[in-house]
């Protein structure tokens, strides 16, 4: 069966009953609808950026109103600043972010989302890093600093020590220790990765391998400084003025003054004017709860009835604030949760080694640890309570990717939707996949702690501006994050503009520019519609994973790129990363699986390659083991964190024991891979394939939906691939649906297996299928047709073409060309330097022996950017991906066919133009100004060929 994307469910069930797709059971009609139609959850988000507060009233209605003709389920309102940012203009200041002018423009907007059904979060702050003008020193984040001063003994001693060195103005005294040092002693190697071991400053990348935090040099004899108990606290004797009076023992002392400041990156970032300020304390509760009564409740009682309504999410956006190594309830948390003083210990975030290396490193790992705690029960606990006490939902970005003291994981598992982001490709600007995409993390938090929605910041870039390529940079960047788990993309960013800031308007310096002044906006619906099919899908029913990773309670704590691959599953397999907390509290032990309260379930558990492990968790493996469960893993020799008693060290060897001895052995294995384990299970993978060479590049993600099983496969190549694709299914026969032009139909060509189901798939350049198996395969059994339509020119449709630009924009109104090209090669500067819509008229005769009722197509060749096309006053639609191709198939006449195939291309080659014109002769007007008369112009235009196909089945009749 072939149907097209219908617009309604009473048409989905028409057709389902006519044509027998499937059997009318209710989820089925739903699948259908939900492809037809996407719901709202599933229709495309954006960061909209009220760029400096400098929005109005008409410019809101306006934004709302494009959103929701075009196709998207909302926005962020996300006041920010960051238009001048590398290189380019302030834009002009509007209302102050919580100010009255700007709370009316809040209340608009709540009125006009709700008037067209539109559902809105809200940023609770202008920019990012919590705070504002109204947070004080004594809120911010801290950063411990010290200062050391030599004393000898014995002694008195009375002398002023130095106040540590600190940017901030605002210090506060803690501790005043003192270590007894041995002057003779050789020196020994420093703790490796202090700083970042301490907090004192992150590890520099994004979503980083935090491994490197639990590893150091071999220690060697009499290299600790000092020992704990001989650790001296000498804080009561320190006075108001800083000066120390002491009795020195015997002995060369160092007397440290330790103290805490304001972090150096503890600011706001990328504020509105007058937002500026310190960022909060993120692990002081009353902190923030100081924060939400200034800043946040005083919006949400603004919002009244809408909050909960149109109003339905809070956000705050990635932490930037590197490091932050001190709250002042630090001391008694931490002597609650691990169990004993850091006091004696604080000298080793000097640089000291306190009773031994490894003991110094243990005590670091507990000192994050605690700090990941905090962040997790004195911010985002309190900031979801306080939402849901409004009716409120969550989506923070909590989980980095940026190098943030506290386990992602368990912080996104506390949001309603987990939400991160992802890039698309820039020459200048994290290159590769593993600085590209941070989806895999959210993905696994959605999916260990039952959460349905999966949301990215997306598109995001540096260094480009309106020169992201829709078919070739877009979409092979949406496809990868979906791959990864993504399935809700927040667009990053739409830029509020006022009309007064001319065209393309005002814009922030980084993200993938969207608005409706973009020049492809009135013919972007059937973009935004494929991502809102692709989400309508990748949101029904669970996610088929085989294995689960354990990371460890390491702090910080990242998920990385699925092809990271920690776990070692293979291509073929997919996996989730589970973080201490979910595996505690929502992991059992059925029939031989691990399993989930909601139902999503794995066949291994692969524990972190690393000697220690919480005793806690290792008790858990332990049941888990024995009730059938296959674990990978090396047992492990020790506690995490500093064991002062030596019994947790002692529970772990011997919980370690009863997993890995003979009785056991067949459930925990060592020395293998999770593949291996798999295998053995005899679990084949998921989705494999043959065909293509070294460049071919499929992904694929895989969900379950009741009796209905769903794969999305993508291809990111910039050429066409055939393969053999074979999917862990058996007895049902697959059905191809297409989310570019939304068509389904039943594959023809398929072969069943005993564990899999194999079937030629081809994709044109950077294309993807979702394969849908759910009616048995007897109903639609394999036929000798093929699964996709071959076709071969008949006729080309050759020049002259007439061409007409939009005089406004400086093209000429009509003008010849005698052959299809570029315009950015162009003599004319009118073309050359033209952005917009241009329409191509020709009229042809079909060449003789084509017959007019025959399977014809329309191929348009190469096109850049999108293409709208027209055949005898028909429209055929709009096209922005390869094959840019319309079924023309009793449309055509044998002789006078009237072709009009509006193009257009995207705003640089206007604006690269502009720049070398005097200000009173250009004819755009922006903030950007990284666009120069030296940046190469972008190809444009109808390049074709243009020519008449048909099927070639037909041909060789």
């Amino acid at each position: 069966m072939r149907s097209s994307c219908v617009r309604s469910a009473l048409v989905v069930l028409a057709a389902l009953l006519v044509s027998g797709v499937a059997r009318c059971a209710a989820p089925v009609v739903e699948l259908e609808a939900a492809w037809a139609n996407p719901p709202q959850d599933a229709r495309l988000r954006a960061y909209w950026w009220w760029l400096n507060g400098n929005v109005t009233k008409e410019a809101i209605t306006r934004d709302l109103e494009a959103m929701r003709a075009q196709g998207f389920g909302g926005a962020i309102l996300t006041d920010a600043g960051g238009a001048e940012q590398d290189g380019n203009d302030r834009v002009p200041a509007g209302p102050v972010f919580l100010s009255p002018a700007w709370r009316e423009l809040y209340r608009h907007t709540l009125a006009e989302a709700e008037r067209l059904s539109l559902e809105l979060s809200l940023n609770i702050q202008s920019g990012w890093n919590l705070g504002g003008p109204m947070v004080p020193a004594s809120d911010a984040a801290k950063q411990l600093v010290w200062s050391e001063t030599c004393a000898a003994g014995p002694a008195p001693l009375t002398q002023l020590l130095p106040e540590p060195k600190h940017r901030d103005p605002w210090y506060q005294d803690l501790f005043v220790l003192a270590v007894n040092v041995d002057p003779l002693a050789p020196a020994h190697a420093p703790i490796q990765r202090l700083a970042e071991k301490a907090l004192l400053k992150p590890l520099n990348s994004s979503a980083p391998d935090t491994s490197v935090l639990l590893t150091d040099v071999a220690s060697t004899p009499g290299e600790a400084d000092t020992t704990a108990g001989a650790v001296v606290n000498l804080t009561g004797q320190l006075g108001p003025d800083g000066s120390l009076a002491w009795d020195v023992p015997a002995g060369d002392w160092r007397i440290l003054r330790i103290g805490c400041t304001v972090g150096e990156h503890a600011r706001v970032s990328t504020h509105s004017d007058g937002w500026s300020g310190y960022a909060i304390d993120a692990y002081d509760a009353g902190a923030f709860q100081r924060y939400w009564n200034a800043a946040v409740e005083p919006l949400l009682v603004e919002a009244g009835a809408r909050a909960s309504r149109t109003l339905k999410y809070l956000h705050t956006d990635s932490w930037e604030i590197e490091a932050a190594s001190w709250t002042p309830t630090l001391r008694d948390e931490f002597r609650a949760r691990r169990g004993y003083d850091l006091l004696p210990w604080l000298p080793v975030i000097a640089g000291y080694i306190v009773d031994s290396r490894e003991a110094s490193n243990r005590f670091l790992f507990d000192f994050r640890k605690t700090m990941g705690e905090l962040a997790v029960d004195h911010h985002y606990v309190p900031f979801k309570e306080r939402a849901r006490a409004h009716g409120l939902l969550l989506h923070p970005e909590s989980g980095g990717p940026h190098s943030s003291p506290f386990d992602a994981q368990r912080c996104l598992g506390l949001n309603d939707a987990p939400m991160s982001e992802f890039w698309a490709w820039s020459p200048r600007h994290r290159i590769g996949d593993p600085n590209r995409f941070f989806v895999k993390q959210p993905a696994s938090a959605a999916h260990t702690y039952g959460h349905r929605l999966v949301l990215a910041e997306g598109f995001t870039t540096i260094g480009m501006h309106w020169q992201e390529t829709l078919w070739d940079n877009l979409k092979p960047a949406f496809d990868k994050a979906c791959t990864e788990g993504l399935n809700l993309l927040v667009w990053h960013a739409f830029v509020c503009s006022p009309a007064e800031m001319g065209l393309p308007g005002q814009q922030y310096f980084a993200g993938t520019h969207l608005n409706p002044n973009v020049t492809w906006w009135s013919r972007s619906a059937p973009f935004f519609a494929y991502l809102n099919r692709c989400q309508a899908l990748l949101q029904r029913g669970l996610p088929v994973g085989d294995v689960l990773y354990y990371y460890g309670d390491n702090i910080p704590n990242f998920a990385q790129l699925r092809a990271s691959d920690p776990a070692q599953v293979g291509a073929g397999y997919d996996y989730d990363v589970i973080d201490e907390h979910a595996l505690l509290e929502r992991v059992s032990a059925r029939d031989g699986r691990l399993q989930l309260p909601d139902g999503v379930s794995y066949r291994v558990l692969v524990l972190r390659d690393q000697p220690s492990i919480s005793p806690a968790v290792l008790r858990k493996v332990r049941e888990l083991v024995w009730a059938g469960v296959t674990v990978v893993g090396h047992p492990p020799t020790a506690a995490t964190g500093l064991d002062t008693s030596g019994e947790r060290d002692a529970d772990v060897r011997r919980l370690a024991a009863e997993i890995w001895d003979v009785t056991a052995s067949r459930h925990a294995r060592r020395g293998t891979s999770a593949r291996e384990a798999l295998s053995a299970l005899g679990v084949s993978p998921d989705f494999t394939y043959i065909g293509g060479d070294a460049q071919t590049d499929l992904s694929y993600l895989h969900r379950r939906d009741g009796e209905a099983e769903i794969y999305f496969v993508a291809s990111r190549g910039t050429r066409p691939e055939a393969v053999q694709a074979s999917f862990r299914v058996t007895g049902r026969a697959p059905e191809l649906w297409n989310p570019v032009t939304g068509e389904r139909r039943f594959a023809a060509a398929y072969a069943a297996g005993e564990q899999t189901t194999t079937l030629p798939l081809d994709f044109p350049p950077c294309g993807s299928w979702f394969v849908v198996f759910r009616a048995p395969a007897r109903e639609h059994p394999a036929t000798a047709a093929a699964n996709a339509v071959a076709y071969v020119p008949v006729q080309e449709v050759a020049g002259p073409w007439t061409v007409a630009f939009d005089p406004a924009w400086g093209g000429p109104a009509r003008t010849i060309f005698d052959r299809l090209g570029n315009w950015a090669e162009h003599a004319d500067a009118g073309i050359r330097f033209y952005s917009g819509t241009a329409t191509y008229r020709q009229t042809f005769d079909l060449s003789p022996g084509v017959a007019p009722k025959a399977p014809l197509a329309l191929d348009l060749g190469r096109v850049r950017e999108l293409a709208e096309v027209r055949l005898n006053g028909r429209s055929l639609g709009i096209l922005w991906a390869p094959p840019f191709r319309v079924d023309v198939a009793g449309l055509v006449r044998p002789r006078g066919n009237v072709l009009e195939i509006d193009v257009v291309n995207f705003w640089p080659n206007r604006l690269i133009g502009d720049a070398s014109l005097p200000p009173e002769q250009r004819r755009t007007r922006t903030n950007i100004r990284r666009l120069d008369a030296k940046t190469p112009l972008m190809e444009s235009g109808l390049l074709g060929p243009v020519q008449v196909l048909t099927r070639a089945a037909e041909a060789a009749r």
